[in-house]
Order: structure tokens, then sequence, then C-alpha cells
């Protein structure tokens, strides 16, 4: 009988309270039309991904279902002590594995003769009702170790049916669209959602499943900003009209694929401002605005991937975040949320079947907390492989060297610095003090407006005006003029910073071509004059300026803005902006988080502390050094992970 048809019989209703192996009563429902299931187990809420089971044993139990555990790799060599302990490592490191997993424990043996009795004697010691599957093989977690396997068990009086499970959390500060899950080799929406207050739920695997996977991210938990196509998942790009007139997604984005090939498994799809856009948390119409948890909550997660960086500041339980940036989607979620952040160099990854802003300036980037995680994981994502043809953003072919060769300036723009608080800035000079020590590099100021406009021989609001179409040209070729086509008056509206753009605003080719190619031409200067590379340095120089607000708050809620000592964003397309450097030159654009600063609450009437961050700019090409660089500082501790929570830092 197949497994779908025997839950089926089992259970033709959507809710069932049936015993456990071991006869402890839980309550299971199923979640989608594969007959998947989710149940609570001491108060923690789990899915079994039944459909998809990772090993049967022949099983004369009758038709019974619940948690289990699985040990592989015992012998009558493995003493009560060294499972144990290797029991207790694993609840340390996993928060899906609990001790009520270990109420039935299948054991990779015949019978009690086969093990040593210490290690009956230990599990009996933990009331767990010992199941023999004889030499059942290999499973999630592997066989060459004594790594417990948690697993959801079906019994149908002939075989036991083990399956994954994943711990589902509830998504507190509403960062995500949906949540995913794997199952048969595809990705699947989980649409459960927390009973009492509708946060969506976000489906997490065990840690334990990844023992023996040697790939680079493997287990890795990952959350995707929803303009990525998934395939099999529908793409909403934060907006209903657009989720209306497209289907879901038919393949997976190359830059996605990659980290799923790698081992990294993607739990969820996450909120973005409508096609990817700076809009204000005001704006929104469609979606529920990202919560912070930073300071009193209403601090501004930012615009474009608003969702991926207050998740990453939010949740343990999630390893990592991926957002694109175009003008500055990364940096500045990285900035507000006091996270890690990367705008790679223009090219460094195919940017296919991602909803398209503009294809010669949108890049991928990873949002972290451990500044040695984040350089790890973009290193193995970031393949030659996948570079961009120059042809797409008219720059030359990539090479990027992963050495040592650091910067010997910091270039301190006085058009852009000091920061707007005294406090911030006094925390900036501190690391520039100690960065350049640990470098052994000089600081000087210079004026970046000025540099820019000598070197291109024209003015800075003529090179804006360039990057304007650059942005614009493809975003209303190919996703306003696709969407308009489709549109009727029926559909759900469009927010506000496009219903009138998307309708009337037009780059002609000729428009685009001419600023195609003042981005080359340009960019070459700047990258034999301004940033470029020696024997004795990939880029000669780092520029550091900041993408946020200078150390003090912004808030998601309009009115909190007229505050006193409260700060708006910068203009992305304005002279004040630092990250169109990088946006229009194609250098590489990294947010460090290197402390915090109170601030007065409007909301909770105190004061608040919020993250003060700074952004290094290197040489395009320079990424893999740039991360070398920021291992160096992390580990002299000018560096530091950051916290979830209220603080990015201890006090």
């Amino acid at each position: 009988m197949k497994l779908q048809t025997f839950l089926l019989a089992l259970c033709p209703t959507a809710t069932l309270a049936l015993a456990s192996l071991n006869g402890t009563l839980f309550q299971s429902t199923f979640v989608s039309e594969l007959q998947d299931q989710a149940f609570n187990l001491d108060r923690l809420q789990y899915l079994a991904i039944t459909s998809d089971p990772v090993l049967s044993v022949s099983s004369a139990l009758n038709a019974s279902q619940g948690p289990i555990t699985y040990i592989s790799a015992l012998s009558a060599k493995t003493t009560g002590d060294q499972l144990r302990k290797a029991i207790n490592g694993s609840l340390t490191k996993d928060d899906v594995f609990t001790d009520s997993f270990l109420g039935d424990v299948l054991v990779s043996a015949s019978g009690p003769s086969d093990l040593n009795a210490s290690v009956v004697d230990y599990l009996r010691g933990l009331g767990s009702n010992i199941i023999y599957a004889g030499a059942a093989g290999p499973t999630t977690c592997g066989n060459s170790t004594l790594v417990p396997c948690p697993l959801f068990a079906i019994a149908d009086g002939k075989r036991l049916w083990l399956s994954r499970v994943e711990r589902l959390y509830a998504d507190t500060y509403r960062t995500f669209v949906t949540g995913t899950y794997e199952s048969n080799g595809k990705y699947r929406v989980l649409t459960q959602s927390e009973a009492r207050t509708g946060y969506p739920l976000i489906p997490v695997p065990s840690r334990l499943y990844s023992t023996d996977d040697n790939r680079a991210l493997a287990g890795l938990r990952i959350g995707v900003k929803d303009i990525y196509d998934l395939k099999g998942i529908q793409t909403t790009a934060g907006s209903l009209a657009y989720t209306s007139v497209n289907n879901a997604a038919a393949k997976t984005g190359p830059a996605l694929q990659r980290i799923i090939d790698l081992g990294g498994v993607v739990v969820g799809k996450q909120k973005t401002a409508q096609f990817a856009s700076p809009a204000s948390a005001w704006q929104w119409n469609d979606a529920f605005y990202p919560r912070s948890p930073r300071g009193d909550t209403f601090l501004s997660c930012s615009a474009s991937s608003s969702g991926a960086g207050c998740s990453i500041a939010a949740y343990g339980w999630l390893d990592f975040a991926v957002g694109t940036d175009t003008g500055l989607s990364v940096r500045q979620p990285a900035a507000f949320s006091g996270t890690y952040g990367n705008r790679p160099s223009q090219g460094m990854i195919l940017m296919d079947n991602i909803v398209t802003n503009a294809f010669n300036a949108d890049t991928a980037g990873l949002f972290a907390r451990d500044p040695a995680k984040w350089a790890a994981f973009a290193k193995s994502w970031y393949a030659p492989s996948l570079h961009q043809n120059t042809s797409v953003n008219g720059l030359p072919a990539l090479s990027v060297p992963n050495d040592r060769t650091f910067p010997k300036r910091i270039l301190y723009p006085v058009d852009h610095l000091p920061l707007q608080n005294p406090a911030a800035e006094t925390i900036l000079q501190k690391f520039l003090s100690d960065a350049s020590a640990a470098l052994n590099a000089t600081v000087e100021k210079f004026n970046l407006t000025r540099t820019i406009e000598n070197l291109v021989d024209r003015t800075l609001l003529n090179v804006l005006a360039d990057l304007s179409v650059l942005w614009t040209h493809d975003l209303i070729k190919e996703t306003a003029n696709p969407l308009i086509a489709k549109y009727t008056p029926g559909f759900p509206p469009i927010d506000q910073p496009f219903r009138q753009v998307f309708r009337t605003v037009t780059v002609d080719d000729s428009t685009y071509k001419r600023a195609m190619a003042n981005r080359t031409r340009e960019a070459a200067l700047w990258h034999d004059k301004v940033l470029f590379s020696t024997n004795d340095s990939c880029s000669e120089a780092i520029i550091v300026y900041d993408v946020g607000t200078g150390g003090l708050p912004s808030f998601r809620e309009e009115d909190l803005n007229d505050s006193p000592g409260a700060a708006v964003p910068v203009d992305p397309r304005g002279p004040r902006a630092g990250s169109t450097t990088a946006s229009y030159f194609g250098d590489a654009d990294y947010t460090v988080p290197i402390g915090q600063v109170p601030y007065f609450s409007n909301v909770t009437f105190q004061n608040e502390m919020m993250p003060v961050t700074v952004n290094l700019v290197a040489k395009r090409g320079c990424d893999f050094v740039l991360f070398n660089l920021i291992n160096e500082l992390a580990d002299r501790g000018v560096l530091k992970t950051v916290l979830t929570g209220k603080q990015a830092f201890a006090s």
C-alpha cells in the first residue's frame, strides 16, 4: 500500500488524536493535499513530512503514529555512556530534537543481544520504548555516527514508516510572506499560521540532518526575498496585482539554485517592498510592513529587502537571509537592523529568474550576524561559473582574487561624514582608529562629490540622472509593461509609488544606451584613478560612508519621524547618497555593524538602543579580499558577532 493511500485510509478527516507508539496522546493535523502533518509536542509545534518518508522497516505494531528517535551505528561495543554523551550533545546543538522524541527509540540492532547491556539500561532509564530495526540502513542523519535522528513514525501493522520533522516557528515580527519546505525533491508552501495570533509558521529542519553532509552550506536555514523564483512557489514581488497575473515559478533562479546545491535549505520567502523598490513603510498596502526587533520595535527595517534584514536581527533559528541590492536594498536594511550585509561587485552572480529592477545594477547579497560565517557563505556562493556576461552591465569581466592584499588608505568623505549623531561619530572614529592600526593603513579625508566630478568632467547630478535611467529602463520594460498589459480594474491596486510611474514613465533605448556608455567609460576612469589595484593591494584604498541615518532613529510610522532627533533615510538617487558610488561604478560595498547608541523613544517613553554601522567600499572584483579584511578585523576584535533582539550588542 502506498504511504499516501495509507494515510488517507488512516484518517479521512483533517484532524486526529491518536496514540503514539509509546501511548502518549497528541494532536495531529494534515496540512496539505500531500497529507503532511502538523503536531504539537511539549508545547512546541512541528511539521512531519509524511509524504516523503526517509526510511521504512518491518514492524508488527498496530497502526499508530508519533515522534520517534532513530539511532544508527550502534554496535555491541557502544556503551551507554557514549550514547548518553551523543544524545546530550545533540540536545544542546539542535532546537528541533527534544527529550520528547526519546519516548520511542528505533535502533539499528536485531535485538537486545546485539547491544551492550549498558545501552539498553540507559535507554530504559530514560523511559524509552526500544524498537529493534535490524540493519535498517542510512537515514536523514546518516549512518556513520551515534547522532540521534528525530523522526515521525507511522505503523500500518506491517511496516514502520519514518519521516523527517521540522520545527514550526512563529514569525512574530512578520518578516516572511510564507514558510516553505521540501518534499519529494520539490519545495512546498506551508500555509499554516499560529492559531492565536495569525503569525505565519516557518518550518526549520533539524540541524542533525546535515551531520554527514559535507557541502559548504549543508543544513543552513535560509530566508529568501520574495522576488527570487523558487520552482513551484508563487513569487509575489510584494504585490497582489503581480501575484494575480503570474503563475507559480517554473524554475528556480540560478543564484538561489546555487545555495540549494550547496546544501542550504530555503525555509521561507520574505517580504519586500513592491517590485524591490525603496518605498517607505507607510506606502505599503498589500502586506503588513515587517517589524524590527531593535529598540522599541518601531524602528524602520528600510525598504526593499526589509523582511530579510529584520529577520536576521530577530531570529536565532534563522542562519542567513538572501536579498537583492540595486540602489541600497541590502546595505540599508543591514544598517537599520544592525546586521552584516553586502552588495557584491556588479556581475558577481546571475540575476536570472528574479523580478527585474535593472539588469545592469541588480545584485544578490547576504545578511548575517557573524562576520566569519558571512564571509564563508559568500565565498561559497559567488562562483565564477555564475558571473554575469559583460554585455549585461557594460563592465569588464571579473577577476576575483582571494588573497590578503589589504588597502593602504581608508578614505573618509567629508561631504558625507561625520555622522549626524555625535555619539555615533565617536564610535566611527574608534572603528577607524582600530581598523587603520590593524591594517597598517592611513585615514585620509577627501571630497567624494568633487572627486567624481573632476574625474568624469560633468556634474554629479548628471551622473545621477544616468543612474536613474539605468535603474528605470528594465523595470518598465521587463516588470511594469507585462503587468500593465494584463492588468484590469478589478485587480488589486498597485502601491502608490508605482500607480502613475508604471503607466506613464518610459525610457527610450537610445537614452539607455547612452547612459550605459557613460557608465562603462566612467567606471574605467574610476578604477584607474580612485579605487585601483596595485601589486600590494587589490584595492589600494577603501571608502567609508554611512548608508543609514547617521546614528539617528528612523521609524516605520510616518508621524514618529517628526519626533525630535529622528531622521528619514537619504534618497538613493540624491547627491547625499554615498551608496550610488558602488551602484554606478559596480564596486563591492559592505555594511558592517560597529556599535550602538541610545535614543529617546516616543513609543516606550524611555531610552532605547539602536545600531551604528559603517559601509566599506572596495574596488570592483575585490570582494573576497574585503571579506578577508573583515575576517582580520573580527580576529582582532574590531568587528563582532551581533545579537538578536532589542540590542545588537550586549550593554
